[in-house]
């Protein structure tokens, strides 16, 4: 039997080994009654709110992977945020391999190699047809590369749930159900969508002297990914004129409506 004077040790030797042994805490900020409202809030007012149309220039490396092939190639992507934009596609060697323009009325994407040209209602239906993927329209890309995800997501999230140590929001986008997920700070991690047989966007990397700037950014539909790494992004250009964001189409191409 225990003395009485060393039951309070081990009283308090048991307490601290049960406690080691228990769930861990939960993260900082996650035990507030209003948690989820909080982390939405910031994300909301970081990413969403102080959003504006904005003329930009971006340039980036890409590496795109699929069953078939790997690739690395060079993106240059500019308009405004807001439509229309204009997207080119290099080869690393050098080669131009694909000009796409987008704007409110659909997409219009050209292969100067074949001399091919593709109409489509937007990138998504149109991206496929250059051999490549899409998974979001190019103002939606465009503004998630300059820290604005007010195209994407709304004001409001319909259900929250906690998955690995971030927040998983469930809402309904201006187009299709998705699923973001925040850090505790607010800042997306990814969003999910499920057209096209499913599709991700994620931030892999942030801008350290622009912190709601990504710097790399994955996406990924179906068995097909592609890593994206900003090499130069330039929002104080002068505004596009309406010549700099033409696609133009050869005479003698062949024009295919897609889906054909």
């Amino acid at each position: 039997m225990l003395n009485s004077y060393k039951l309070p040790w081990v009283l308090l030797t048991v307490c601290a080994l049960l406690s080691a042994c228990g769930p861990k805490p939960l993260p900082p900020g996650y035990d507030d009654p209003d948690r989820a409202s909080v982390v939405w809030s910031l994300f909301q007012t970081s990413f969403v709110q102080d959003c504006h149309p904005e003329d930009f220039s971006l340039r980036a490396s890409v590496n795109f992977s699929a069953p078939d092939r790997h690739s690395r190639f060079i993106v240059s992507m500019w308009g405004r945020t807001d439509f229309p934009i204009r997207l080119d596609v290099q080869a690393g060697v050098g080669a131009m391999l694909a000009h796409w323009r987008e704007d409110r009325d659909g997409w219009l994407g050209y292969l100067p190699a074949s001399r091919e040209a593709y109409v489509a209602k937007t990138v998504q239906e149109g991206a496929r047809t250059t051999g490549l993927f899409m998974p979001v329209r190019l103002d939606a890309l465009a503004q998630i590369f300059l820290g604005c995800w007010q195209t994407l997501v709304p004001s409001e999230y319909e259900a929250v749930r906690l998955v690995d140590d971030m927040l998983e929001f469930h809402v309904t986008g201006h187009f299709t159900p998705l699923i973001l997920v925040l850090a505790f700070d607010g800042r997306p991690a990814s969003v999910r969508g499920p057209d096209h047989g499913g599709w991700t966007v994620s931030v892999d990397q942030w801008e350290s002297d622009t912190p709601s700037r990504p710097r790399r950014v994955s996406l990924v539909q179906g068995d097909q990914s592609a890593v994206i790494r900003v090499q130069r992004l330039e929002t104080a250009v002068e505004p596009w004129r309406a010549e700099d964001l033409r696609l133009d189409v050869p005479p003698g191409s062949t024009v295919w409506t897609v889906p054909n």
